[in-house]
């Protein structure tokens, strides 16, 4: 222990004897640690903030049915669109767990308060719709199973309408919209649900008028048809990708069977774009990788040639330790102790510059995009740390092993 002391005091004195050169050999390892715990952070905050901002369904264990035109074999065939009675057979079968929920909207219509209006898209959803669109309550109350039941003319209003109708005044006693001719008593006001990136249209959660589903198909579409139907598959032992298959098999029979045996409709056509995005960020985290493994590489490549530099320079050194009792191990040992410490070193001051960068960064997209989450990932803090000593330790082996092999007589002749 006392040796490795020794060795550690000499290490230190070393570097305090080239600061300079000892900062410059650091770049690499800083750069390389810092983008591991930057990049790391930054993509798994990105990840919760699209998965939090998503204005759609796209859950892998929710299964989406939406019409279809039916294949052209069976276009002359009598045919039935999707409606409630397709929603209640699938309610019933093995697959659903909080029911299946049938989509009902009207795009792009316009709602008045006094002589104000908004152009909005009105949904038709039922009690359960909260829970499958993710969506919270910042006022009043959700559409419960008396508004169902009674149809009632009660509305659930996004953020946005709240504000610029309403003022955000607290109270919604009174509060009503207009909207198709009826009007529609405001019960309820959704937390502020805004995309990462938005745009004119009516399809964000924040321009969104929520009513009864029984209310909507009365007064609005005057039928029982609905546009898709989605249902969240109950969670077993197991693997979700077998349940989903089987769960998929018994919708698509039940409903071609109730529909005569016409298939105009399709279930999960749009599952690959949540695959595109899977792939995508895997594909980031591969690059983000690479990217850091270079960057270590090259330090790497720095405490070889500055250590070659430091062997060279302290030839005689090496001679008079050798001449005074020092073994060719003390030496291997010394110079690689040397590598290791300046490498984890550089791989805890990139650390601290990656978590300090990431506060930075998520402060300044916070104030951007609305939310942005820290994350600060224990493996990639690791991965830094023991990446950069590693990296020391094999890039350091042979300047080490190139001074312990050093003839002590020529070393000692060294000028």
């Amino acid at each position: 222990m006392s040796v490795f002391l020794d060795q550690l005091g000499d290490v230190l004195h070393a570097l305090r004897q080239h600061k300079a050169r000892s900062l410059l050999t650091l770049l690499g390892m800083i750069i390389g640690a810092g983008s591991v715990v930057l990049l790391s952070g930054l993509l798994q905050g990105g990840q919760e903030a699209l998965d939090r901002t998503n204005q759609f369904i796209d859950e892998s264990d929710v299964i989406e049915v939406e019409t279809a035109e039916a294949p052209p074999a069976q276009r002359g065939r009598t045919q039935r669109p999707l409606d409630s009675g397709d929603q209640q057979l699938i309610d019933s079968g093995p697959a659903a767990t909080s029911g299946a929920e049938g989509e009902l909207f009207l795009w792009s219509k316009y709602a008045y308060r006094g002589s104000e209006r908004k152009r909005v898209m009105v949904l038709g959803a039922s009690t359960q719709a909260r829970e499958l669109y993710r969506v919270r309550l910042q006022l009043g109350r959700f559409l419960d199973d008396d508004d169902q039941l009674r149809r009632t003319r009660s509305a659930v209003i996004g953020y946005e309408i709240w504000q610029e109708l309403f003022g955000g005044r607290p109270d919604l006693t009174g509060a009503s919209l207009r909207i198709a001719g009826i009007r529609w008593e405001v019960v309820g006001v959704l937390e502020h649900k805004a995309p990462l990136v938005a745009g004119p249209g009516t399809w964000m959660w924040d321009r969104r008028v929520v009513v009864p589903a029984t209310t909507f198909q009365a007064v609005l579409r005057h039928s029982r048809r609905v546009d898709s139907i989605y249902i969240r598959v109950l969670p077993t032992l197991n693997e979700l990708a077998t349940v989903m298959d089987r769960a998929r098999a018994f919708i698509r029979s039940a409903i071609r069977e109730r529909h005569y045996g016409v298939e105009n409709f399709r279930v999960d056509q749009d599952k690959g774009q949540q695959q595109q995005a899977e792939i995508i960020f895997t594909v980031i985290n591969i690059l983000m990788l690479c990217t850091a493994a270079l960057s270590l590489f090259v330090g790497g490549i720095n405490i070889m040639n500055i250590m070659l530099v430091t062997v060279t320079e302290r030839t005689r050194e090496i001679g008079i330790r050798r001449a005074l009792g020092a073994t060719r191990s003390n030496i291997l040992g010394q110079f690689l102790l040397e590598a290791a410490l300046l490498s984890c070193l550089g791989g805890l001051t990139g650390v601290l510059f990656g978590v300090g960068l990431l506060f930075v960064a998520s402060q300044a997209l916070t104030a951007w995009l609305g939310s942005w989450t820290a994350y600060y990932p224990t493996w990639a803090i690791i991965a830094g740390l023991s990446s950069s000593t590693i990296t020391g330790l094999v890039f350091g082996l042979y300047p080490a092993w190139r001074a312990a092999r050093m003839d002590p007589v020529v070393a000692l002749r060294y000028e």
